[in-house]
């Protein structure tokens, strides 16, 4: 059984408990509640989770990565509390800090948006990788860090001694993320990606656009940001690894493997001789926009016919064609005539609400606007606003998971070496002339 430190604080009556030990875990705080009554007497004693910003608050990440997937990664750790360095080059920065869209059109290393996006409530350090003395700097951080994202090809940091068996040696409890189009091994692990390579060489665009045209990609950048979720989630699972058994390892992600995963379905179909098949939607145009309607198979049993009053075609209700699931379906593009010609008439959410009271599987395409406002995610405080020095107000996403008693950390991204004097003076000694030679001009 592992032996426990406890400290009273004699002001407020707390006790913080921790384990000793050279790899963090939680602390806790035994909190010591006296009444009154009866002199000297415990009434209660409480366990309770400390709070000090997060459930990683005890956690230092050093992200040494750029563009999407390994900052979208960093970006949930940081969320949650930890304490997050990014390392960036001298006077350029990230690349996503070039990266549109760009506030006011306007050129700048502070006024990308989809870098204030990716890398909120971190801190940014720079330093050139490649000069010696400031690969030791980053040695020396990532020898007090829990976990080190980086996404540069395989074997780069390596060749800079900054590679996980060089780091390991110096911290052996270090969780060593590596997010790449195609991971470290393979014969493809040197070959460069994209968000649309990935898409393609995982088989996800082959399952994505209509019959008789080109597969199509999934909007956005989104390969690169499941990438990063996936990273996350890998990332979180070797903390608990390390916590519970003493060890830190590299985990290695590929996007392609990560794309691969997400059309598993398909994959699967294909090997008891399926062949997967592009399929047309089952999309209707409403007044405001489309709606799925999902009769074809959403349809609860018995509820046909109340579906077929609905829409003012009672006599579909004992039609043939349409009155069992595997008939819908057959006759599926016939039934979309019918229910295009009620759907026109009215707005798309009256749509999905009126026939998810029938508990049909309905939706309707939300556009960006819609989703900003949907009282589902106005309830749930999905959105988060943030007052951002250079964008002004800017309403953000959530998490996309919930925890019960853990908020969501949201604080400006940072402007480039903005933390150069507290890290890289402060806490490694960096002389003040050398801080000058890495900020861009105006900066630290």
């Amino acid at each position: 059984m592992a032996n426990w430190n406890v400290h009273r604080d004699a002001v407020d009556t707390t006790f913080t408990i921790r384990r000793p030990g050279p790899f963090a875990l939680p602390r806790f705080r035994l909190i010591w509640h006296v009444e009154p009554v009866s002199r000297w007497i415990c009434d209660l004693w409480m366990i309770v989770m400390e709070n000090n910003g997060g459930v990683l608050s005890d956690i230092k990440v050093l992200d040494l990565s750029q563009g999407v997937a390994g900052p979208f990664c960093a970006k949930f750790l940081a969320g949650l509390g930890a304490e997050v360095i990014k390392v960036e080059p001298p006077f350029t920065g990230d690349s996503s800090r070039q990266s549109e869209p760009i506030m006011g059109g306007e050129s700048g290393l502070e006024r990308s948006a989809l870098f204030a996006y990716l890398n909120t409530s971190k801190k940014s350090i720079t330093l050139d990788l490649e000069t010696p003395g400031q690969a030791e700097s980053v040695k020396r951080l990532a020898q007090e860090s829990d976990i080190l994202v980086e996404s540069f090809a395989p074997g780069y940091l390596e060749s800079l001694g900054l590679g996980y068996d060089s780091l390991a040696e110096i911290n052996p409890g270090l969780i060593y993320v590596s997010v790449t189009p195609f991971g470290q091994s393979g014969p493809y692990r040197d070959y460069k990606g994209s968000d649309i390579v990935a898409q393609a060489v995982g088989a996800l665009m082959y399952t994505v656009g209509l019959p008789d045209r080109e597969p199509l990609k999934v909007g956005g950048e989104s390969a690169l940001y499941t990438t990063g979720i996936s990273a996350f989630s890998a990332a979180m699972l070797a903390l608990h690894v390390r916590d519970a058994q003493g060890y830190g390892q590299h985990v290695d992600i590929s996007a392609m493997d990560v794309m691969t995963v997400a059309q598993i379905h398909s994959s699967i179909n294909e090997q008891f001789g399926h062949t997967p098949v592009r399929r047309p939607t089952n999309l209707v145009r409403a007044q405001d926009g489309w709606v799925s309607p999902g009769l074809e198979s959403g349809v609860q049993q018995g509820t046909w016919p109340k579906v077929c009053e609905l829409m003012g075609v009672p006599e579909f209700a004992e039609d043939p064609r349409f009155t069992t699931q595997e008939a819908r379906r057959t006759n599926q593009q016939e039934l979309l005539v019918v229910v295009g010609n009620w759907a026109a008439t009215k707005p798309k959410e009256e749509i999905y609400h009126t026939l998810q009271a029938l508990r049909t599987i309905t939706g309707y395409v939300a556009t960006v606007e819609d989703l900003l406002v949907a009282q589902q995610m106005v309830n749930r405080e999905f959105f988060k606003p943030l007052a951002d020095p250079v964008f002004g107000e800017v309403t953000h996403p959530g998490a996309p998971f919930r925890m019960d008693d853990d908020p969501w950390r949201l604080l400006p991204a940072p402007n480039l070496g903005e933390h150069n004097e507290e890290i890289l003076g402060g806490r490694l000694g960096f002389p003040r002339k050398d801080l000058s030679q890495l900020a861009p001009e105006g900066g630290e």
